[in-house]
């Protein structure tokens, strides 16, 4: 393993990590890229820079979806908790960026909500795939009984709108109960996410 330096959040992250995934290795690729190798699995983090140039982000691809499994999400939520001993890397950490298989860190987390409260709803929703990913935003297919439809989510900084595509759905009662059934999840969000914002 060669003697790379990385940037220090990008090093904070693996390193907290590779901790927390046990008998996991670290690989650096290159100063702002490294891989934590678990068993077969591997997860890319990467640190970029955001358009001014000065804040960092960290973009991970995580096909085998370890942090989801190993419930290491929240961690990376709270990340700037474990960086007591050096108050720039606290404030580095705390504005820090986090994309996790293309979508941010928040919008990966509304996206589980959206899941578990549409499951909650009824049992009569079943979550079929991911269709278009973006940091900010999804479209996510689900099936309501035998009604296909899709979501189309975007996450803004002070707001979550949420979008049905219920044009396949000829049977009226049922596209209203979806509609009904988002304007709820949509509410419930919003003041989850971005009340105080």
């Amino acid at each position: 393993m060669s003697e790379i330096e990385q940037y220090p959040v990008l090093d904070h992250i693996v390193n907290v990590l590779k901790k927390a995934i046990v008998d996991s290795n670290v690989e650096k690729i290159s100063q702002s890229i490294s891989n934590i190798k678990d068993g077969n699995s591997i997860i890319k983090l990467e640190q970029r820079f955001d358009k001014s140039g000065k804040l960092p982000e960290i973009y991970i691809t995580d096909v085998n979806e370890i942090l989801f499994s190993e419930d290491l999400l929240v961690k990376l939520k709270t990340i700037h908790t474990t960086a007591a001993l050096s108050i720039s890397l606290e404030r580095a950490l705390q504005a820090l960026y986090i994309v996790v298989n293309d979508l941010s860190l928040e919008t990966g987390f509304i996206l589980q909500d959206v899941k578990e409260a549409l499951d909650t709803l009824s049992q009569s929703y079943e979550f079929i795939k991911l269709k278009d990913k973006q940091p900010e935003g999804f479209t996510a297919g689900f099936k309501f009984g035998n009604h296909t439809f899709d979501i189309v989510l975007v996450n803004l900084p002070g707001l979550i709108q949420i979008d049905g595509d219920l044009k396949a759905i000829l049977d009226k009662k049922v596209v209203k109960t979806i509609k009904e059934d988002l304007e709820k999840i949509t509410n419930i969000l919003n003041d989850i996410y971005k009340k105080d914002k």
